[in-house]
């Protein structure tokens, strides 16, 4: 399964990348379009709403057809939404082309963990999941870098048909790469136990593991779409947009390598709590910060603490439900809870940005990530009462 763990990884390298470049063509289109930061939220808030809606036929779908079947066809989606990009001149439009895109983001994470959840070995899955969560950040480093130069140089609406262009050369190859491996990939190498929605939801600790993670989303998830907005009000050369948003993102990288390593020795939850307090901590130095230096070093810092602790609460959700090995339908159940935070966040930060400040809306966030600790704490303990 080594094999289809790296062709796995691969594809959410370019999934992560053309996501997190699709939205920072945000902050370009604003300034032309001349909306607010309330729309952009909107606009943010779109593409979580059709995650949250989609991360149960997701699973479906990945039993039914076959995980990397569906992802492989994800990708029209995303060439769609980039071609749609530079035909919106209005918010309409926009908010159509967003659906479109966010379509086909919406359905990677749900499959993708339960994919590696199935596949991986049990003493490597922190591990591997870290492997998984941490190579779609250097998508996202690679290609949102890239992105805003291009943009500088030929503007954003031709930046978004090459990017089409490219979506459509990265399908034609994973396309055919599957096509020759498909053997490989049969994914029910084991009947695992048909379970009703209620079913899993009398599991405690399962629902712990899924407030942990509503409120660490809520924290986290859109502080790369607002980075951008915090760095322009600080005086930003609008064309370096992509290197700060790159530093975060090597933080993400880092943290999630990093952190994922001591899962399997230190136990999820230890790894979690830390990390969610050095996560409030960096968030209120960003944002106070006025230093272009000490930006950079609590960027890459911050990101670390944010995205590292995705493996960590993934391995909670897995860890709750292995006793029937359902993983499809409880990463689905994961994917709606928790992206609800998601969803909420972008539209009530842009409020928030918009009625108080942007620095208002980060400290919103440092709050959010600390009142994750609780539900963290209470997995914890049942864990310690079931021995």
């Amino acid at each position: 399964m080594k094999s289809n763990l790296s062709l796995l990884n691969i594809l959410h390298l370019f999934n992560d990348g053309f996501e997190a470049s699709f939205l920072l063509l945000l902050p370009f289109i604003q300034k032309d379009l001349h909306f607010n930061l309330t729309y952009v939220g909107i606009l943010g808030t779109l593409v979580i709403i059709i995650r949250i809606l989609m991360a149960l036929p997701s699973g479906y779908l990945a039993m039914k057809a076959g995980g990397m079947r569906v992802l492989i066809y994800s990708i029209i989606l995303y060439a769609l939404g980039f071609l749609g990009v530079p035909f919106s001149n209005s918010l309409i439009r926009l908010l159509l082309v967003f659906i479109i895109g966010g379509l086909g983001y919406s359905f990677f994470h749900t499959i993708g963990f339960a994919l590696v959840s199935k596949w991986a070995d049990k003493k490597t899955r922190g591990k591997d999941l870290g492997n998984f969560t941490s190579i779609g950040d250097l998508g996202k480093v690679g290609i949102s870098t890239v992105l805003t130069f291009i943009i500088v140089a030929i503007g954003w609406r031709f930046t978004s048909l090459l990017y089409t262009f490219i979506s459509i050369i990265l399908f034609l190859f994973f396309f055919i790469k599957f096509n020759k491996l498909k053997d490989s990939f049969i994914e029910n190498q084991a009947k695992v136990k048909e379970l009703h929605f209620i079913e899993v939801m009398k599991n405690w600790r399962f629902i712990l593991a899924m407030a942990t993670g509503f409120f660490d989303n809520f924290a986290s998830a859109s502080l790369y779409i607002f980075l951008p907005f915090l760095l322009l009000k600080r005086g930003i050369n609008p064309s370096f947009l992509g290197s700060f948003t790159a530093a975060f993102f090597i933080g993400n990288f880092l943290g999630k390598y990093v952190l994922s390593r001591f899962i399997d020795r230190h136990g999820s939850v230890r790894i979690f709590m830390v990390a969610e307090v050095f996560m409030a901590l960096f968030i209120f130095l960003l944002a106070s910060s006025t230093s272009f230096i000490l930006i950079i070093i609590f960027a890459v810092i911050l990101g670390i603490f944010t995205k590292g602790t995705l493996p960590v609460v993934e391995t909670m959700i897995t860890e709750s439900v292995e006793h029937h090995a359902n993983y499809e339908k409880a990463h689905g159940i994961n994917g709606v809870i928790t992206n609800i935070g998601v969803a909420v966040a972008p539209i009530l930060l842009g409020i928030i940005s918009d009625k108080l400040s942007i620095v208002w809306a980060f400290d919103m966030m440092a709050i959010a990530a600390l009142i994750a600790l609780i539900p963290a704490l209470g997995f914890y303990l049942l864990y310690r009462k079931s021995f």
